[in-house]
C-alpha cells in the first residue's frame, strides 16, 4: 500500500537577520546533503529545479560559499512572498517510522515580526497575520538575546500572536492543532554551541527568561503545541571527537559591513549544518527526531 506524503505548510517568521532565508537556502542547497545523508542514510530533500526553490538553491551557492549578499526579504505585499516547495523523505530511524513530507513554506520579512508588537502598525500587518493562519505550522526563528530583546521585542510579539490564536480558536476549533517550533538560529556561535543539545533549558530559559515563561505557560508541554529547537545553517568547523574544531564555520568580512548579511562558509568542504530537519519533522508529525544533529 503506497503511503501518501504528509503535506505540511509552514510559515517562517522572526525578526530581521535571524537567518530565516539562509535556513531555507541551506535546506535547498545540495552538497550538504552528503553530510545529512551520512547522519541519516536514506534522507533526501528534492524540489523542482526550475522553481523559486531552485532559484534559492542557486543563490545559496553564491551566498554560502562566496559571501554574496543575500537581500533581506522585503515586506511588500503578502501576495508577493514566494512559496518554496520541498519533498523531504525521512527513512525509518531509531524506532521512528519513516515519513515523506511535502513541505510548502513562506518566509516573512523580519519587519513583520517586529511590527507585531507595535500598536499603530497592527493594521498594516493584518494581511500577513491572515496568511499565517493558512498554515497549521509556524517556525519562529530568534537569534538575538541582547538583554532588552526578551521584553522589548520577543515577549510582546508572542503575546500578540497568542492573542490572535485564542481569538480565532473561539471561531475555528481547527486552530487548536497549530504547532509552533521556536528555533534559536545561528547556534554555531561559541557562547551558544554548548547549549544546542538542550535548547529549552540551556538557551531559551537562561537567555530569554520572560519570553520562555510566557510561552511555557501559554502552551504547556503536555499540549505538544510548542517546542524549542536550536539550529545552525553554517555549523562549526568540526565537532568530531578525533578532530575537534569548535570555531564557527562562517567567515565574517572585516570591511565593517553587517555580519548578519555577509557571513559565509569559511570552509565549504567542512560544511556540517546542525538541526535543520528536526523542527520540520516535529511540525509535521508531532514527534521528536532523536538525533539532534539533524
Amino acid at each position: 500500500m503506497a503511503h501518501h506524503p504528509q503535506t505540511t505548510e509552514i510559515r517562517i517568521i522572526g525578526p530581521r537577520s535571524s537567518g530565516k532565508t539562509t535556513y531555507l537556502a541551506t535546506l535547498a542547497y545540495f552538497p550538504h546533503q552528503k553530510e545529512l545523508e551520512s547522519q541519516l542514510p536514506g534522507l533526501t530533500i528534492s524540489y523542482d529545479r526550475g522553481s523559486e526553490t531552485g532559484r534559492l538553491a542557486r543563490m545559496a551557492e553564491d551566498i554560502i560559499k562566496k559571501g554574496a549578499k543575500l537581500a533581506g526579504t522585503l515586506k511588500g505585499d503578502v501576495d508577493n512572498i514566494p512559496y518554496y516547495y520541498f519533498r523531504i523523505k525521512i527513512p525509518t530511524f531509531k524506532g521512528l517510522s519513516g515519513t515523506e513530507i511535502e513541505l510548502t513554506t513562506r518566509d516573512f520579512a523580519g519587519k513583520i515580526f517586529e511590527d507585531l508588537s507595535t500598536e499603530h502598525k497592527s493594521y498594516e500587518i493584518i494581511p500577513f497575520i491572515e496568511d499565517l493562519f493558512v498554515a497549521q505550522s509556524w517556525m519562529v526563528m530568534l537569534t538575538d538575546w541582547e538583554p532588552g530583546q526578551d521584553t522589548r521585542l520577543y515577549l510582546p510579539a508572542f503575546e500578540k500572536l497568542s492573542q490572535e490564536i485564542s481569538d480565532r480558536e473561539q471561531v475555528n476549533p481547527e486552530i487548536k492543532n497549530l504547532r509552533i517550533a521556536v528555533v534559536m538560529s545561528k547556534c554555531e556561535r561559541g557562547e551558544i554551541w554548548p547549549g544546542r543539545l538542550e535548547p529549552e533549558e540551556d538557551l531559551f530559559k537562561v537567555r530569554l527568561p520572560k519570553t520562555y515563561q510566557f510561552l511555557n505557560k501559554t502552551f504547556p508541554p503536555r499540549t505538544n503545541r510548542l517546542r524549542f529547537f536550536a539550529c545552525s545553517s553554517f555549523g562549526v568547523l568540526s565537532d568530531r571527537t578525533d578532530d575537534f574544531d569548535p570555531r564557527p564555520n562562517r567567515y565574517i568580512p572585516d570591511d565593517g559591513s553587517s555580519a548578519d548579511h555577509n557571513a559565509f562558509l569559511r570552509s565549504p568542504n567542512q560544511w556540517h549544518p546542525f538541526g535543520l530537519i528536526s523542527p520540520i519533522y516535529w511540525l509535521s508529525t508531532g514527534k521528536n527526531l532523536h538525533d539532534q544533529r539533524l
